[in-house]
């Protein structure tokens, strides 16, 4: 039985056909523009297009971000290092001396000190403003600026292990606080008070060039005007005063004398009346008397 076989042309007219080669240029120019790989198109090469960037920027390997130098260089490390740096090709180091004593020297850091050692860091490091890299490791109360845990022991709390300046443990000493922490009493915490009470009204009288020197003299007969405050001193009673309040002319002020057991009330006087004219501002040379004496009357 024969087959009948058929044979249909299809044909179109010009403007078709010039529709369809309009839209032939336009597949092309599209198909550049992607560079699409041959094997996909035939003979059609990529020409760096948008697939071809997008295939680079994904084979591209990503990269390492460089690290910043800071105090967390120095977290679990010895405490021999002292400071730490970044040299101009990025590697970083500890270093057992401060910065102050370190320079830089073609590029890197180095020293004139003798016996120092360096360690180098793990990584790659910013080195854009590495001449300025070094830092001084730092603390706190005098414990390393670190993020360090506390020791864990069986049976005992944190606030249980106390251990002194010479590293002698106290922890099982039931006395242990006491054994560390002196006990204060309250004429140790007037000591204390007066002994900072002395240091700043000392401080006031040179911070205010207060004291009475052979050739100037602050009160007494045609010194200079006295203030409250100022640290005086009573030439005929030998005693220490304290100006306490001063209303132009007139004056108040409370004494105290070596190995008194007493104290003068606050007393008030007049600038041109003899206790007036007796008293002046302490010397420089009478601090020290006075600290003993203010410690002896009321410490």
């Amino acid at each position: 039985m024969s087959k009948l076989i058929s044979t249909f042309k299809i044909g179109f007219d010009d403007e078709t056909k010039a529709v369809l080669s309009e839209l032939k240029d336009k597949l092309d120019a599209i198909k550049g523009s992607l560079g699409v790989p041959s094997a996909l198109l035939g003979s059609t090469k990529p020409n760096g297009g948008l697939l071809v960037a997008m295939g680079d920027a994904a084979n591209d390997a990503p990269e390492s971000e460089l690290k910043q130098m800071g105090q967390w260089v120095f977290e679990g490390q010895d405490k021999k290092w002292a400071s730490a740096h970044v040299d101009q090709d990025g590697q970083g180091f500890l270093c057992t001396v401060p910065k102050s004593m370190t320079i830089r020297a073609d590029g890197y850091w180095t020293t004139k000190y003798v016996g120092w050692r360096v360690g180098i860091l793990d990584g790659e490091f910013d080195a854009s403003d590495w001449e300025n890299s070094a830092i001084d490791r730092e603390t706190v109360n005098d414990v390393d600026y670190l993020s360090e845990t506390v020791p864990e022991i069986e049976g005992m709390e944190a606030s249980d292990i106390i251990i002194d300046d010479m590293g002698r443990d106290y922890s099982h000493n039931s006395n242990c606080l006491h054994a560390v922490v002196p006990h204060i009493t309250q004429a140790d915490m007037q000591l204390i008070f007066i002994k900072n009470l002395s240091d700043v009204l000392i401080q006031r009288m040179h911070s205010m060039g207060r004291f009475s020197h052979d050739d100037y003299v602050i009160g007494g007969q045609g010194g200079d005007v006295m203030m409250p405050w100022d640290i005086v001193y009573d030439i005929a009673a030998d005693r220490f005063g304290l100006i306490t309040a001063s209303e132009k002319e007139h004056h108040s002020a409370f004494f105290f004398k070596p190995l008194s057991i007493t104290v003068d009330t606050p007393t008030a006087f007049h600038k041109d009346s003899l206790l007036g004219g007796a008293l002046r501002t302490i010397t420089e040379d009478e601090v020290s008397n006075f600290r003993g004496v203010l410690e002896v009357r009321y410490a």
